[in-house]
């Protein structure tokens, strides 16, 4: 009886044959070596196992108990030792032994059941046969023991022809029943070199297995997952044949889904992004709202993988293809495709945004719509420093994004135009430049917009600066919307920066004009009794034009707008569109002198203060504006300019200063000449004592 550790004469032979291979000269009593003898000693311990599994369940295995006995019997001979050549077994001639152990391939398939239920003891030993047989081919052998040996393999090979057979039936039928993953099961135990000539049997079911994997599942992640799981089982099999038979079956049904999809679809989409969109759609709408529902990182990470091999299979690069598809979407004006496309690669928005604007020329509402889906602006609102405007590298811009930038803002201009156009408010809201992804609802353009207006706005920026445009198309714009518009300008270097602080000085010398003539013209009405309210607002127009001129950094510019105010001076009837023109914005405080006016006092004498307290702030501007000494001029003035340019500087500031002295001196003139307390001086009036004669001041 054997005992628990050893229960079967094939163990002790296996575990006698592993003592044996560790002397030296192991193999010598066999015409074989040790590698041989070990496959042999382990052939017979596989064998075994299965028979003790038969034995175990007498009466349910039918005749395999008996085909296994003669397998049995084939492997005790083949380490038999005869020293005549000869294999016997128990006093049984060669020609009766080799009878015995012959089995015929058609017996084996009594084994199906068996083989399915217990397949990794005989992929086990189909490896095992495999060896054995390689062994042999590589040996050189007696021509007597060589054909002994032949019949041996040929009843090898039976076993793993049918073991590959029963594996290969077995798939069909569960392809057959709809059980793809039962099918998926016995992949790792096949193998081409496993006694089945014809490739085509395999590729047959591997072929019928992957058409049911693809095209079972429309939801994302699944196909992947199951591809997954076939390719991990074919690599298991240990035959690379497997694997690239499985690549190629895979090309190919992708290669057939493409050109069909292409024949039937008049706007084709490449599938993955096709079932990207469908995804998208069903969160959108809460259909896909489980938990088990895939995060959208996933999905993107899913989908890419399924446009690497769309691409790989179609010959064209992915980036082609999504640059491709999405914008076709947009030539459509299908812009939410064309943002769930570009999901996948969301660097390529910019690019995308900028050339689909082409596509939309005259659809202002698909191009705001458009620019709000695919870009977010990284400008910051205002960038009027003199270094570089990117102190970050990380922050830099390239041409593309800077482009969207510019369009977005040109978007804002044109509907700021069409909302003063249409005589609707407008709001930073709405800017593209401000909110960006933020602005979640689009606004009825039927209602703050003209196209006609936009589209004529976008026509004119493309030619001409947004300064000129700005100005041209709403001439009466106030100061706060036109630098909080011309602020917003993207720039992209620090040439765009300090063109961007030129025109800003451009704008404050504007209304600083404006605002004198505003102030020349409130000062006419107020002390000739045409304006009853009021009273203190040329003081408030003083006040910005101040501002206004201190905002002026260039010397130059400044000594200029004081030649020009004093030119302005001189002229008569001077008058403004008031249409446009509102109450100053400054919070002015009149000086101690007029504002503690005694409360008593009478119209007129508040009329000749209110000429005198004028005309002497006037004066104090322009002397605050210009240098007070050829040294400060010399220290603002840069090492560039010229010598005739300095010339001309100071030929004009000696003029300013030579007209304030003079009207300083007709003020105090005048401050003697104030007429009857029952009447007040008219500023017409007051201009001719300023302006006249010294000689006649003296006659007066």
């Amino acid at each position: 009886a054997w005992s628990s550790s050893c229960p079967s004469p094939a163990l002790l032979t296996f575990l006698s044959t592993l003592e044996l291979l560790q002397m030296d000269n192991a193999s010598s009593a066999w015409n074989f070596d040790e590698e041989t003898l070990r496959l042999r000693a382990e052939f017979l311990l596989l064998v075994q196992d299965l028979i003790d599994l038969v034995s175990e369940c007498d009466g349910e295995w039918g005749n395999c108990r008996s085909v296994l006995d003669r397998v049995l019997e084939l492997g005790v001979k083949r380490l038999r030792v005869d020293a005549d050549g000869e294999n016997e077994i128990d006093g049984i001639g060669s020609g009766n032994g080799n009878a015995a152990t012959v089995v015929e391939e058609a017996e084996f398939t009594s084994l199906r059941k068996l083989i399915l239920e217990h397949a990794r003891v005989f992929d086990a030993l189909c490896v095992n046969v495999h060896r054995q047989i390689r062994h042999w081919e590589s040996e050189d052998s007696g021509e007597g023991s060589e054909e002994l040996e032949e019949e041996d393999v040929k009843v090898l090979r039976g076993i793993q022809r049918t073991v590959q057979v029963v594996h290969l039936d077995a798939m069909r039928e569960s392809l057959e029943s709809g059980d793809a993953e039962g099918a998926v099961s016995h992949i790792r135990f096949l193998h081409f070199d496993y006694g089945i000539e014809e490739q085509s049997e395999y590729r047959i079911v591997l072929k019928d297995l992957l058409k049911v994997v693809l095209s079972r599942s429309e939801k994302i992640g699944d196909t992947r997952n199951q591809l997954l799981q076939i390719y991990s089982e074919a690599i298991s099999s240990n035959c690379s044949d497997i694997v690239q038979m499985l690549q190629s079956i895979h090309d190919e049904l992708l290669s057939e889904e493409i050109e069909m999809d292409r024949v039937q679809t008049e706007n084709f989409i490449p599938h993955p992004l096709v079932r990207l969109q469908r995804y998208l759609e069903e969160v959108k709408s809460g259909k896909n709202s489980d938990d088990k529902a895939l995060f959208l990182n996933e999905v993107i990470r899913y989908c890419k993988t399924d446009m690497y091999h769309y691409a790989r299979v179609s010959g064209l690069h992915v980036l082609e293809c999504i640059m491709d598809t999405a914008l076709s979407a947009v030539k459509r004006e299908q812009l939410d495709v064309a943002g769930n496309v570009l999901q996948l690669f969301p660097l390529l928005q910019p690019l995308v945004a900028t050339m689909g604007w082409d596509f939309l020329a005259g659809k202002i509402a698909a191009r705001r719509k458009l620019m709000q889906l695919l870009w977010t602006s990284k400008s910051q609102v205002i960038r009027l420093e003199e270094s570089s405007p990117y102190g970050n590298k990380t922050d830099e811009m390239t041409c593309v994004e800077h482009l969207c930038d510019t369009l977005c803002y040109q978007l804002d201009l044109a509907s700021f135009v069409a909302c003063v156009n249409s005589g609707q408010p407008w709001n930073s809201k709405f800017s593209l430049m401000l909110s960006g992804k933020e602005q979640l609802e689009f606004r009825d353009e039927d209602t703050y917009s003209d196209p006609f207006v936009e589209n004529f706005v976008l026509e004119r920026l493309s030619v001409q600066s947004p300064l000129r445009v700005l100005f041209d198309v709403v001439p009466g714009i106030k100061f706060q919307e036109a630098i909080d518009l011309i602020s917003m300008q993207p720039i992209a270097s620090t040439v765009e920066a300090r063109k961007r602080k030129q025109d800003i000085e451009l704008m404050h010398m504007r209304y600083a004009l404006e605002s004198t003539v505003l102030a020349l013209g409130a000062m006419e009405r107020s002390v000739s009794g045409e304006v009853e309210t009021h009273q203190d607002l040329p003081l408030f127009h003083l006040k910005d034009l101040q501002n206004h001129l201190d905002a002026i950094s260039n010397l130059p510019r400044k000594i200029l707008m004081v030649n020009v105010i004093i030119s302005m001076l001189h002229m008569d009837n001077i008058s403004v569109n008031l249409m446009h023109c509102g109450l100053p914005g400054s919070n002015f405080k009149l000086s101690n002198a007029w504002s503690s006016e005694d409360s008593c006092s009478t119209g007129s004498e508040r009329g000749n203060k209110m000429v005198i307290s004028f005309t002497g702030l006037l004066l104090d501007i322009l002397r605050h504006n210009i240098p007070s000494s050829m040294i400060e001029l010399e220290n603002t003035l840069d090492d560039g300019v010229s010598t005739t340019s300095r010339q001309a500087l100071e030929w004009r500031i000696s003029i300013s200063k030579r007209f304030i002295e003079e009207w300083e001196w007709r003020l105090s003139i005048l401050q003697h000449l104030l007429p009857l307390s029952e009447r007040q001086w008219r500023w017409k009036e007051a201009l001719t004592v300023l302006r006249a004669a010294p000689s006649k001041l003296l006659n007066l």
